[in-house]
């Protein structure tokens, strides 16, 4: 087919040519050899004519080096012909240079691939083929410029393929950025971008986190950036300047940035390469395609010799080579012996021309590099990231533990083989990781955790004190992993500022003493009256109050005369003394008690004092401060919180490791063509075995079966229900030389000798099936345990079965591998149930001590691995005493709906724990989101592997009612609502409560929320309407992530 040609010089002679002269773009087309095995490109193009007339068929101009890029015209040296016997390949595609500005420029790149697909070579060039282009922007599809689209925008979704409100499959959308900053979705895909696309339940992929694109666009008064924002099918977009930040009010028409013409040829012709004559001769399909994407296609280039021949290549045509392309499957996870996903991985498979598999090699999903596994490589968990097709989130980790999450942005060529990359900041500045690089792991989260608030006092050095909240999170072992410090409103944040401790009561008594002392009222005439006086001294020795009563210690009296020690009879001292214990206190607070005698004379002064020991006699010195003694202060009783928690003390042994024996197979193929195949053990401890085909059948018949057989035998736990599940498998491959016949093999499970499960391969396999066999069964826990349990293999060597198949015999050989076998006793109510109190200091959340108790309070000791229960459990208990504090307990519960014996679907069991008796009571099951009640089918403990609980959150929620009564909103329709906050704009609004209805005046604002962590939701009547004017109304609720 000629190709239509473009103006262009002739290239004869030094003046202007006669008339308009066109010439076909060149196209550099499938490689050859040298005769030192050096590959070169041959260029082909049609002929100069004058412009309008009938083009003239393509011709064999000249030859380029891939390796230097140099074009060399004339004919292809004499011994060129195709490499490697026509294995290697060239593919010529047109790409585009999406340049920084907006503009799009065609170019062609060639492609050089080995025998193995892999590119070993690329070569840019213009569309006339051998001119070198080098491309100054980002290679990428030209449809972006041909379908007036200034960029396309891939992004992932998630869909929710089965109902169960989880994501579990993936898509992309195809967007397309139009020239007036519009953007339209234009492709829905899963895999291949050919095949669409149609979700069931579109999600969101992490929790409402969107993707955004930013593009460079131009108005009327220059260039600008739009952020594109994708989430749930919708987009919108931002305007800002070039810094990122300052907002952008277009001015005029939005376009894509000057540039050059959006189609600078009215065709553009491409070679189809890769496919080979019968006898091995190259050839290349030539088609052109137009400026509007139309492509046609009317002859062919014999690759060796430059020759053009219109119409259809001639039959028997096939592809060089290889029959099939590297492909990739999809992407799985590499998950440790933890269970944590350590790695995504891609699986590349390269085909034999045969169409059976070469090799397989493992793709770090990632980076593009060769991936070696650090635990086994699996299906993906539901809920594990997948990697975007450009973009990732990636963690860049220091030697002491810091992680630093960043985004790294994968540039990739036309094949999708990354070629490099850019590394942003989460906030899009540019990032340079300085430790080292993989795949984030999301934080572990605590199996349970309890929450607990104390009330506390902050202590100023003047003795005042500020009672304050302190909220500590303590996790199943009871270390406390959190704590927060709020005023008594429970919101508003607190930093203490003194000494931090247990409220104090105020004090019983004054710290003082009392003494009476007895002493008289003398009157003028001499006569004396007897009254007592009662003098109260101070925690600091000072006299605090005195108080005169008659001799009855109550009667007030007022002495009249001269107040004095009452005198003794004549002859009798006139003094007195006595003697008082005191305390002499030192600066560091210690104190030294002594005695001090106080000699008081007649007229009631102090006259003489000395001070002893307390044995009254050795003299003492006071070296401190003396005052009254104190009584020794009591030590304050510590502050302590108990949680009660319901744990299961789990039976170990459930699982172990199987022995599998090799054994003779004829009692489980008890057939004559059957052959035992020796040194089955290789096979049985995981290795592999390669089993020949058959040359003859086995005396006196028509076909000869290689058999298999070993014993599976497991250590059985100390506690199970009878049961045990097995489940083996085994790789198998249909080695050849022939196709099967029939039935070709099967796998076994036996109990004895009585058949337990079969699963079979398929009928005339053919030569280079892969697959992997499986089965499993419910077995006695007995027979499992004395080894009773048999797996048995057999596979077709040799069939003679002319009446079935053709040509006959057929002839099969194999090659197993992978054998793995695994056991799981049914332990279902072996765990028992008990109570475990963990004590904890108010002050420091240290774990004071733990004690384990049956659900009756005696004394428990764990035989087995403590862990939270599995299933429902606990016990009505009487209403509790008023003053007793109520904890809720929300437990994950598993419901067998199917009748399989396995959990399949989870629900919550809420439990009421008395905080006096430590009694459980089940509230009701509800599902997991609280919405509804649920009533189970076939509670289980049988439940899947799961990961951490799941984990609360609030979600943050806002709607607006507009004026006129347009609508109302009701706490009511809002489960497990936390706050709400109404406010009228521009006009009244109404709230109505179970006080009645009240007006919401413009710019008011109202608020309602939980105050304690025993409140679990706000709950009505609260209804909010408007009126004349708008009212917004906010609100949180509580939801499982």
């Amino acid at each position: 087919m000629a190709v239509q040609p473009l103006p262009c010089d002739d290239g004869g002679g030094s003046g202007p040519p006669p008339t308009p002269v066109c010439c076909a773009p060149a196209i550099a087309a499938q490689p050859l050899c040298l005769p030192d095995g050096a590959a070169v490109l041959l260029v082909v193009r049609s002929g100069c004519v004058e412009c309008g007339a009938t083009p003239a068929d393509p011709q064999a101009i000249g030859w380029i080096n891939p390796q230097t890029g140099v074009f060399t015209p004339g004919v292809v040296p004499a011994g060129a012909g195709p490499c490697d016997g026509g294995c290697s390949t060239v593919t010529t595609v047109q790409l585009c240079d999406l340049l920084p500005g907006g503009g799009c420029t065609p170019f062609l790149r060639h492609l050089v691939r080995d025998c193995a697909g892999a590119v070993t070579t690329t070569l840019d060039t213009a569309l006339d083929g051998t001119t070198i282009y080098p491309v100054s922007g980002t290679a990428g599809n030209c449809a972006a410029c041909a379908a007036g689209c200034v960029d396309t925008i891939c992004v992932q979704r998630c869909d929710d393929t089965d109902g169960d409100g989880q994501p579990d499959a993936t898509y992309s959308e195809l967007w397309c950025v139009r020239a007036d900053g519009s953007a339209e979705l234009v492709l829905t895909y899963a895999d291949e971008p050919a095949v669409p696309y149609v979700p069931v339940s579109p999600m969101e992929c992490t929790y409402g986190c969107p993707e955004s694109q930013t593009l460079m666009l131009c108005d009327g008064s220059g260039p600008f950036l739009r952020r594109y924002v994708f989430l749930n099918g919708a987009a919108s977009y931002t305007d800002v300047a070039l810094d990122g930040q300052t907002p952008h009010v277009v001015m005029g028409q939005v376009g894509p940035c000057p540039a050059g013409p959006d189609c600078d040829n009215p065709t553009t012709p491409a070679a189809t390469v890769g496919l080979c004559l019968p006898d091995g001769t190259p050839i290349a399909t030539i088609i052109t395609r137009d400026c509007s994407g139309t492509v046609t296609q009317a002859g062919w280039i014999n690759l060796a010799t430059g020759l053009y021949s219109a119409g259809a290549p001639p039959v028997g045509v096939t592809a060089c080579g290889e029959s099939r392309s590297i492909t990739t499957a999809g992407v799985f996870c590499d998950i440790d012996s933890t269970g944590e996903v350590v790695g995504l991985v891609l699986v590349e498979y390269s085909y034999n021309p045969d169409g059976s598999i070469a090799s397989v090699r493992l793709v770090d999903a990632t980076t593009g590099g060769t991936y070696t596994p650090a635990g086994t490589v699996t299906a993906c968990p539901v809920g594990a990231e997948q990697p975007e097709q450009d973009l990732a989130v990636l963690c860049d980790t220091q030697p002491d533990g810091t992680v630093t999450a960043f985004l790294r942005d994968w540039r990739r060529d036309e094949i999708g083989q990354v070629v490099g990359h850019t590394d942003y900041a989460l906030g899009g500045g540019p990032y340079t990781p300085t430790g080292s690089v993989g795949v984030c792991q999301p934080e572990p989260e605590p199996p349970c955790t309890s929450t607990h608030t104390l009330t506390l006092c902050d202590v100023a050095a003047d003795g005042t004190s500020t009672p304050f909240l302190r909220r500590l999170t303590l996790d199943c072992t009871g270390t406390v992993t959190a704590s927060a410090d709020t005023t008594l409103d429970g919101v508003t944040p607190y930093a203490p500022a003194g000494t931090v401790g247990v409220c104090q009561p105020e004090p019983d008594a004054p710290c003082s003493t009392a003494h009476i002392l007895t002493l008289c009222d003398v009157a003028a005439d001499g006569t004396s009256v007897p009254f007592l006086r009662r003098v109260t001294i101070g925690c600091d020795g000072t006299v605090n109050s005195v108080t005169d009563t008659g001799m009855d210690g109550a009667t007030v009296y007022s002495p009249t005369g001269s107040v004095g020690v009452c005198q003794p009879e004549p002859d009798t001292p006139c003094e007195t003394a006595q003697v008082i214990a005191l305390c002499d206190v030192a600066p560091d607070g210690s104190s030294t008690a002594f005695l001090r005698r106080v000699t008081i004379g007649c007229d009631g002064t102090v006259i003489a004092t000395a001070d002893t020991g307390m044995d009254g006699v050795t003299p003492y010195a006071p070296a401190g401060t003396v005052g009254v003694c104190q009584p020794p202060a009591e030590e304050p009783e510590p502050c302590r919180n108990t949680s009660t928690l319901l744990v299961c003390d789990l039976p170990d042994g459930g699982a172990p490791d199987p022995a599998v024996t090799d054994t003779d197979p004829t009692p489980y193929y008890p057939y004559p063509t059957g052959f035992a195949v020796a040194g089955g053990q290789t096979l049985w401890d995981g290795g592999t075995l390669n089993l020949p085909p058959g040359t003859a059948p086995q005396p006196g018949t028509t076909g000869s079966v290689n058999s298999l057989a070993a014993t599976i035998a497991a250590l059985r736990p100390a506690c199970d229900t009878g049961t045990a599940h097995v489940t083996v498998s085994v790789n198998a491959q249909q080695t050849g030389p022939d196709n099967g016949c029939g039935p070709t093999g099967h796998l076994r499970l036996f109990i004895g000798t009585t058949q337990a499960a079969l699963t079979v391969l398929p009928a005339n396999t053919p030569v280079g099936w892969f697959g992997t066999l499986t089965v499993e069964a419910d077995v006695p826990a007995v027979d499992l345990a004395a080894g009773n349990v048999v797996v048995a293999l057999a596979l077709d060597a040799y069939d003679d079965s002319p009446a079935t198949c053709t040509p006959s015999p057929r002839r099969t050989g194999w090659q197993v591998s992978a054998f793995t076998a695994s056991v799981t006793y049914d332990q279902s109510g072996c765990a028992t149930q008990f109570l475990r109190n963990v004590t904890t200091d108010c002050e420091t959340g240290a774990v004071v001590a733990v004690v384990d108790t049956t659900m009756d309070g005696a004394p428990y000791t764990v035989t087995g691995t403590a862990g939270q229960c599995e299933a429902a459990g606990g016990a009505c208990c009487p209403p509790p005493e008023p003053e007793c504090p109520q904890h809720l307990l929300h437990e994950c519960r598993w419901d067998d709906t199917d009748g399989d014996g396995l959990g399949d679907t989870t629900y919550l069991e809420l439990i009421q724990v008395d905080g006096c008796t430590g009694a459980l009571t089940s509230l009701g099951t509800y599902l997991p989101d609280l919405t509804a009640a649920y009533t189970p089918v076939a509670p289980t403990a049988e439940c899947p592997v799961e990961g951490a609980p799941q984990a609360s959150a609030v979600r943050a929620r806002r709607v607006q009612l507009g004026p006129g009564g347009g609508g109302a909103w009701s706490a009511a329709r809002v489960p497990l609502l936390q706050s709400v906050t109404a406010t009228a704009h521009g006009g009244t609004g109404r709230i109505s409560t179970v006080d009645g209805d009240t007006t919401l005046f413009p710019g008011e604002s109202v608020t309602w929320s939980v105050a304690r962590d025993e409140d679990s939701m706000l709950v009505g009547p609260l209804t909010i309407t408007a009126q004349t004017g708008t009212v917004t109304i906010s609100y949180t609720q509580g939801v499982l992530l």
